[in-house]
């Protein structure tokens, strides 16, 4: 029979282990435009130890999910007329090769067909009548309302989407997402906000990111501690028992 402290120890070893990682990815990613932070979702110790003792015996720590911070990053002025930002609600709407995709990261290019695609991945962003194309050297101009200039024509609108639950996207690399629900479906925003020349950072403070580190840190080593301490008691135990 396994020992249950020794089970709640190495549990939250594991834990601790992908919050560090989901952390760690965070630091890195902290100077990507866009960029959305993540973190382990773990089911909380004082209600299992509660149904732990209810139960007579032990529950461990557990991973319930990711979650996702969709909360908007400063913006940062470059002047660049292909970069966007959106001020309040929504995201960009592009075309990946699993479908409809998501984005916060307003940095787009002129690829060799004239389609306005992203900076990462060269994903074609959406109007709305389908992937935006323009003609390579054009002066463009981009309204608040989404409008797309070119000269004193109007040949599109930037098609900006919301959802009422987020909570459903799926990340494909932190700064694209997907929506696997068909439950929940894409809202479009009839008045963005569009910023020409800025684009959104990263929501990830390093500041707290760096504090998070030491306090995981200090949690890995506390249930470091735990585990050494339960095996060299068992080990006594043994031993005494091996004695009588």
């Amino acid at each position: 029979m396994a020992d249950p402290i020794l089970k709640i120890g190495q549990s939250g070893l594991e834990t601790t282990e992908e919050k560090v990682r989901a952390l760690t990815n965070r630091i890195v990613n902290a100077e990507t435009p866009g960029f959305k932070g993540s973190d382990v979702i773990i089911r909380s110790f004082p209600v299992e130890l509660h149904n732990a003792q209810n139960r007579l015996q032990a529950e461990d720590p557990r991973i319930d999910g990711t979650f996702y911070d969709q909360s908007a990053g400063p913006l940062n002025r470059t002047g660049n007329q292909l970069d966007l930002a959106i001020g309040g609600n929504g995201f960009f709407a592009i075309l990946a090769p699993f479908g409809e995709g998501y984005t916060r990261d307003g940095r787009f290019a002129l690829d060799s067909e004239g389609r306005l695609v992203t900076v990462a991945n060269q994903y074609p962003l959406l109007g709305k009548n389908g992937p935006i194309v323009v003609t390579p050297g054009s002066k463009i101009d981009i309204s608040q309302s989404g409008d797309v200039r070119v000269g004193e024509v109007i040949i599109d609108r930037i098609r900006v989407v919301d959802f009422q639950d987020k909570k459903n996207l799926e990340t494909v690399n932190g700064t694209i997402f997907k929506n696997p629900s068909a439950a929940v479906a894409a809202v479009d925003v009839d008045t963005p906000r569009i910023a020409q020349g800025f684009v959104e950072t990263s929501n990830v403070s390093e500041v707290n990111a760096m504090m998070d580190l030491v306090v995981l840190n200090r949690i890995y080593n506390m249930d470091a501690k735990i585990v050494s301490v339960r095996d060299q008691i068992m080990s006594k135990a043994l031993e005494m028992g091996k004695v009588q």
